[in-house]
């Protein structure tokens, strides 16, 4: 086969292509910090990096939806427990009333401390998180819990003391759920008719009855039923609040089971597409030193003439 000039300078500079190829993809993975910039430089690692990042995505979704549960959680735990304090308070007042020293200006003194009392479980009815109420159900819009012109306590427009009407009932199993993982889905709220009760022994009408009576001076065998009344709040209180405790332990696990995965599946991401510094200088010095020395070369090709092949 005959070596021509052309023949060697097409040779040459497809070597000297291929050197500067080298050196522009040693530099690309320095500037970007990145081994891999295209699908063709590594199609298998590439496909590990995108489950990597479809899975940190998804956790990142699920994370956000766990940190808005325990931050209505946190809120419902903390109105549960004020309405605790708020009963605790009302039974002390009941236990002082049913003794028959209890005087009849007593009562009515007490009588307002009981309306004061009352109206704050209507306002811990209707906490809210940021601006939504927390135990509207799916209303969470509106303020759930009204009083009609009689006094008479409302959630969502129904009469709260009516436990077998059967929208009532229905709007007891209207808690909000939310998406927590895959195919996972959770309770997140607990709706008003969970917090207080249904029926004439309801936590508000209970504390409004109690007004009344202590209003009316109401003997002390009276408001002794009371007693008991309070102490069944309470209970209802206390088993909300373990019932928002475990909801909150639950999205707690898997808070940190989330967090740990971003950390495995970040490790992993990073492992296989993250440049090695050291190796990748070392890597753009040599193709450097290649490339330099290929176009060193080049004079003296690019100089010969027919009298050099002669010699």
């Amino acid at each position: 086969m005959r070596i021509t000039n052309s023949l060697m300078m097409k040779g040459y500079l497809g070597n000297l292509n291929n050197n500067l190829e080298n050196l522009a993809e040693y530099q690309r993975q320095i500037s970007s910090g990145k081994v891999i910039n295209a699908l063709s430089d590594d199609p298998v690692a590439l496909i590990s990096i995108m489950r990597s990042k479809q899975k940190l995505e998804k956790n990142e979704e699920y994370t956000e939806t766990v940190d808005t549960g325990l931050t209505w959680l946190k809120q419902t735990d903390s109105s549960a427990y004020e309405l605790n304090q708020v009963i605790q308070s009302a039974y002390e007042k009941a236990v002082e009333a049913s003794k028959d020293t209890f005087t009849a200006d007593d009562k009515a003194a007490t009588a307002t401390y009981i309306m004061q009392l009352r109206d704050q479980v209507l306002t811990i009815a209707n906490s809210q998180s940021s601006d939504k109420y927390i135990f509207g159900g799916y209303n969470v819009n509106k303020a759930p819990f009204t009083l009609d012109a009689g006094g008479n306590i409302l959630y969502n427009g129904l009469d709260l003391t009516n436990a077998t009407d059967p929208a009532l009932i229905a709007k007891d199993a209207e808690s909000i759920a939310y998406e927590i993982g895959p195919g996972i889905r959770m309770d997140m709220s607990i709706t008003g008719t969970e917090l207080m009760g249904m029926g004439d022994d309801n936590i508000y009408t209970v504390l409004d009855d109690l007004y009344n009576d202590m209003t009316g001076n109401a003997p002390a065998d009276v408001l002794n039923d009371y007693i008991g009344k309070l102490q069944d709040c309470q209970d209802h209180v206390l088993s909300v609040e373990a019932k928002v405790g475990g909801m909150m332990n639950r999205l707690e696990l898997l808070q940190n089971r989330y967090d740990k995965e971003n950390i495995t599946y970040t490790e992993l991401k990073s492992k296989v597409e993250d440049v090695d510094y050291a190796e990748a200088y070392m890597n753009y010095s040599m193709a450097q030193a290649i490339y330099d020395g290929a176009l060193q070369v080049s004079t003296r090709i690019l100089q010969s003439s027919i009298l050099d092949y002669m010699r």
